[in-house]
């Protein structure tokens, strides 16, 4: 992929942002799963490792992979309990890489291992399964277990929110979650409310999201499970909620004097990323971030985050401005790893979409066996030769 490349971060932040990194607990805990690779008389087994000589591995394991196939690993539709048999058809038939667990009522989660279990044994190479767990209002397990907002975990010291969220990551993580949608690292904006509402961010200010949402991270990765910081580059100041339309941010300027700078303290988390439909002056020329190669460069080249797996926020808002499979394309061609949408029934119409634009040479294949790689890095999947059906 060849873009041009914004600035780097201003030299003048850096003391804000080192007080912010001073605030982080060195700890980590990978959350990468170890991925096993088969061949015709071997088995490998492929260590969490980002090195240069493991990325490599995985893409010449990737590569043996059906085109289609390589490609459903990047397409992760939502799936419903109430409709779980289009979630079993759509992970059995169409191969996809994940899935966003919507909200299931008390019965399903009283049984929420078993189906997903149930799910994983349907597919032919194992699925991951994600879903926003935020606390508050944006919590889809919360029959599980009932997880305070953002906002009001704020008023509690670093060990005790390590304390609930490692709690509540470990009940999680048993009944099959492998990856969480938060924390939200977005500011608050410095006069009135943000477009979010209803508690889902953080109080104070970049330092103090920085800090607790490092807590968060190595919480959520002490179970095994892969956070998502979102919703890059910041939703906090934008114009509008991109639920509802499009949305702008402050100028780039000004982010990397505020909302950037959660996200460049935690580049080296082990975290990934969801990008925002956010329209940033002076980066983005209009377009949302997640469609835009240069907002990709920006999270990857100049704030650290080259392997993270990285992901659109879902497809289908209105703040896209485009139709779900066309904004698939987009996404990737900008760098995007994963794309997400809330309706499960598009799933073979936005991969067929992403595999049209590899045949007529719109997207690179490199970029999708690159793409491809880092999800399966997520969890033990199998290689297939080449020759396997799709």
């Amino acid at each position: 992929m060849t873009c041009r490349r914004p600035g780097v971060v201003l030299l003048g932040l850096m003391a804000v942002l080192v007080a912010a990194c001073s605030s982080l607990q060195a700890a980590r805990v990978s959350s990468t799963s170890a991925a096993t690779v088969t061949s015709a008389a071997t088995v490998t087994t492929l260590a969490p490792s980002t090195t240069i000589d493991e990325r490599q591995r995985r893409i010449e394991c990737v590569q043996q992979w059906p085109l289609r196939d390589r490609i459903a690993l990047m397409v992760w539709p939502s799936v419903y309990p109430e409709q779980w048999a289009s979630a079993e058809s759509v992970v059995r038939d169409l191969h996809v890489g994940g899935v966003l667990l919507m909200k299931p009522d008390d019965q399903f989660a009283s049984d929420l291992a078993a189906h997903l279990a149930g799910l994983d044994a349907v597919s032919s190479h194992g699925v991951v399964v994600a879903t926003d767990e935020e606390g508050g209002s944006v919590q889809r397990l919360s029959a599980v277990e009932v997880l305070p907002s953002q906002q009001a975990m704020s008023a509690l010291t670093p060990t005790e929110v390590f304390d609930t969220l490692s709690r509540h990551a470990r009940l999680l993580a048993g009944a099959g979650i492998d990856v969480v949608l938060g924390p939200v690292v977005d500011v608050r904006p410095l006069q009135g409310s943000d477009p979010l509402g209803h508690g889902r961010l953080f109080t104070g200010g970049p330092e103090d999201v920085a800090a607790l949402a490092d807590v968060y991270v190595r919480a959520w990765q002490s179970a095994g499970i892969l956070p998502v910081l979102k919703h890059f580059p910041g939703h906090g100041s934008a114009s509008a909620d991109t639920h509802s339309g499009s949305a702008i941010t402050p100028s780039l300027d000004v982010l990397r004097t505020r909302d950037l700078l959660p996200f460049a303290a935690l580049a080296h988390s082990g975290a990934g990323v969801m990008v925002g439909h956010l329209a940033v002056p002076g980066l983005t020329d209009g377009e949302p971030a997640s469609l835009s190669p240069v907002a990709i460069s920006l999270l990857r080249d100049d704030l650290g985050y080259g392997d993270a797996l990285v992901m659109t926020d879902a497809l289908g808002m209105a703040g896209v401005g485009v139709p779900v499979p066309q904004a698939a394309v987009r996404a990737v061609v900008a760098g995007v790893d994963v794309v997400i949408f809330t309706s499960t029934g598009q799933t073979q119409e936005v991969i067929d979409a992403i595999e049209a634009a590899v045949n007529d040479g719109t997207i690179p294949v490199q970029r999708i066996d690159e793409s491809a790689a880092r999800v399966l890095g997520l969890r033990p999947l199998e290689c297939r030769s080449a020759g396997t059906s799709s």
